[in-house]
């Protein structure tokens, strides 16, 4: 049950958004199929928001995902693009791209390799392609509780606006726990911690958490926050950015 559930929320346009740009530290884990019976499944959403609080803002977006299993083996994609406008300003674009091969070992041990392109104008991040891999273990799988820990390193070449291109290796390291409360109601929380290879100084952070309820066996409502903590932003951009985001899912 709960596994129809985590998978129909993936299908949730946003109808609210408030806060910062989107994080630059792309959260995987929300966006994985969690459905493992069929060969294929996929996913297509379009999230539009506009808000008035002394000046306008537009924003809207198109995302959606497809995920192929066979055997031991999985590979998912997925792609996500949004852009905004506020008052009569040029409109700025995020969105990223990202591929992902599975083995699952057993039970317990998973071997995941990935590429990513990102892009997020609003943090002046003009383009980041990152290749990466590392385990990923079930750590708790019960009624109510599911918990993942994970472990990767990455290679990242990233070009900022008005900045120098840069490649660094980084390891990225993530635990995400989610709470059964019923099989209508769950709570989930990610952290996410990238730190430059010889260099923790420069790091990134990320914690996510997520609040689902579903309505009846097609719609759910969801509440989810994103903070992301940045030791080295580009110039004139925040160290702290957040977003706040509602949502409403249809399952099929």
């Amino acid at each position: 049950m709960f596994a129809r559930l985590k998978s129909s929320f993936l299908l949730a346009p946003a109808l609210f958004l408030c806060g910062a740009a989107h994080a630059q530290v792309v959260n995987i884990e929300s966006r994985r199929f969690m459905n493992d019976t069929v060969p294929w499944t996929g996913f297509v959403n379009f999230r539009f928001n506009v808000s008035e609080s002394g000046q306008r803002s537009l924003n809207f977006g198109l995302n959606g995902a497809v995920q192929y299993i066979h055997g031991k083996d999985r590979w998912f994609f997925i792609n996500d693009l949004a852009f905004s406008q506020v008052e009569a300003n040029d409109f700025l674009n995020t969105g990223f791209q990202h591929f992902r091969y599975n083995y699952r070992k057993d039970s317990l041990w998973t071997g995941e390799a990935f590429a990513q392109a990102q892009y997020n104008k609003p943090l002046k991040l003009d383009l980041r392609l990152t290749l990466g891999a590392g385990p990923r273990l079930t750590a708790l799988n019960t009624r109510k509780w599911q918990v993942n820990l994970g472990t990767a390193l990455m290679l990242e070449r990233e070009a900022i606006t008005d900045g120098p291109v840069e490649v660094v290796g980084r390891s990225s390291s993530y635990a995400a726990a989610t709470l059964k409360f019923s099989a209508m109601v769950s709570l989930t929380g990610v952290a996410y911690y990238q730190p430059k290879v010889f260099d923790a100084s420069d790091q990134r952070v990320a914690l996510e958490g997520a609040f689902l309820i579903a309505v009846s066996k097609q719609i759910t409502l969801e509440s989810r926050i994103n903070l992301l903590k940045d030791s080295t932003p580009p110039q004139g951009v925040n160290d702290m950015n957040y977003s706040w985001t509602n949502m409403f899912g249809y399952r099929f």
